[in-house]
């Protein structure tokens, strides 16, 4: 008892010298490398006193053993996988509102005469093998449960679970150490079965940008602090690397964010790469987001070279970031719709007035039961 008792005491004082730490470094950055917005330079990342809090409380869990460790934001705390990968775990069994959002759109697609095809992207997890004793999760459950109404109505769907699962890959090699999103290693196995359904229906298909020899992949390495790591810090999770995709063949796009008043020019790497996303880690932005910068309510792509490629839409979530960019590739429009931030618009009547050959609607697990699926009330 006396032992538990010392244990508890050391735990408490090291957490509190390193807050003290933490925050005379800090103190001492403001007065002499105070930045813009409240930040400072400290330890060479951009950090605030919040970010140093956050940082060291995952390590205090860290220490402690916590395989479930509590969030220091307003989203779901964190899961540690048994092999040392960070998630959430989905504790909402319900994936109706999903099966209503993608029956709707399919109707949708259908009453405007334009394909559709359901992409289901699985849960990071593979199943309670990968979770700590008891955790409840229905991601895997929900997973299986859409995908299975959906083929039952005979919905064109691409279930990438099987997909990884049959690559010869490690299941983990396509997922974040200390995000839940897959790597662009995944989400370019799904643009080409993305293509491989086009190429079905009779929409023509670029070889070159199928073909993954045809991308030069940069390598960085610990610039990426993943959406669970700004839950509960880097001591906590660790830090990823971030591999980026450029085409080594000529592009030309321009891309518009109507919302927010962007309009970009240029070739893949201008209209697309934010390289200030994988110059170091930080818990205001992160490298996930090098394609796109941001999660908007809509972009509008236009591939300059292609003029006779499909005419697609995606009905994403954040899950389709990355293979978006790729099958603009393969486009000569491509308008991404985010269902999270349309509140203002009507997403029935944009889809209707842009009237696209595809309508792709992709959602990763995280948003199989969640009711901002639903694209038709």
């Amino acid at each position: 008892m006396k032992e538990k008792t010392y244990s508890h005491k050391l735990i408490l004082f090291v957490f509190l010298a390193v807050i003290c730490l933490f925050t005379a470094i800090n103190a001492y950055e403001f007065v002499a490398n105070k930045e813009a917005e409240g930040h400072i330079l400290g330890l060479n990342k951009l950090s605030t006193v919040e970010d140093y809090g956050i940082t060291a409380w995952g390590g205090i869990q860290k220490l402690m053993g916590k395989k479930l460790a509590f969030g220091t934001t307003t989203y779901e705390d964190v899961t540690l996988l048994n092999n040392g990968y960070a998630t959430m775990a989905d504790q909402d069994s319900n994936y109706q509102p999903a099966v209503d959002g993608v029956t709707g759109a399919k109707a949708l697609a259908d009453s405007i005469g334009a394909d559709f095809l359901y992409v289901a992207v699985p849960p990071k997890q593979r199943g309670p093998e990968d979770l700590p004793d008891g955790v409840v999760d229905y991601a895997v459950d929900k997973y299986y449960g859409i995908t299975s109404e959906i083929k039952s109505q005979g919905i064109s769907l691409i279930p990438m679970r099987d997909v990884l699962e049959n690559s010869g890959q490690d299941w983990f090699s396509y997922f974040y150490l200390s995000d839940h999103h897959w790597r662009n290693n995944g989400a370019f196995l799904c643009y080409q079965q993305i293509c491989d359904y086009m190429n079905g229906q009779g929409m023509p298909i670029n070889q070159e940008a199928y073909n993954p020899d045809s991308y030069e992949i940069k390598q960085y390495e610990d610039v990426f602090l993943g959406t669970h790591g700004r839950m509960a810090g880097p001591m906590y999770t660790g830090l990823d690397g971030y591999e980026l995709y450029l085409p080594k063949f000529e592009t030309s796009f321009t891309l518009d964010v109507p919302s927010q008043g962007i309009h970009k020019e240029g070739n893949f790497e201008e209209a697309f790469v934010n390289y200030e996303n994988v110059d170091h880690y930080s818990y205001d932005y992160y490298a996930y987001y090098t394609y796109l910068k941001e999660d908007y309510d809509l972009f509008e792509i236009v591939n300059n070279d292609n003029p006779e490629g499909a005419h697609v839409l995606i009905v994403r979530d954040s899950s389709a970031v990355p293979v978006s960019v790729f099958l603009a590739n393969q486009c000569s429009e491509l308008d991404i719709v985010d269902l999270r931030y349309t509140t203002d618009r009507d997403v029935r009547q944009y889809i209707t007035d842009k009237s696209p050959d595809l309508i792709i609607y992709l959602f990763g697990s995280g948003y199989l039961g969640n009711s901002q699926a639903v694209i038709i009330p």
